[in-house]
């Protein structure tokens, strides 16, 4: 597993949380990042951002534990009994 911090620009190496910490405008937060996409400019303060992994996670889409989702169909009305039913 990868420690140390990366830049805007690099490279993600390993999908999971990672802490995102700017400069100075606002408070250290977790944010969610794929392995291969790359680690953004922070509209604010721009490449002053850096990013740690804090906790590797898997897709779960990617999990071979678990199978396809599916939609959850929504229940069927009742019909509403009148008053000469059973």
């Amino acid at each position: 597993m990868p420690n140390g911090w990366f830049r805007p620009g690099d490279r993600v190496p390993v999908t999971g949380i990672y802490t995102a910490n700017h400069d100075q405008h606002r408070k250290t937060h977790e944010v969610f990042a794929a392995e291969g996409d790359k680690f953004p400019n922070c509209r604010m303060c721009g490449e002053r951002v850096n990013f740690a992994l804090a906790q590797a996670a898997s897709r779960i889409d990617e999990d071979t534990g678990f199978g396809k989702a599916t939609k959850i169909k929504p229940a069927k009305k009742r019909k509403k009994k009148s008053a000469g039913d059973g």
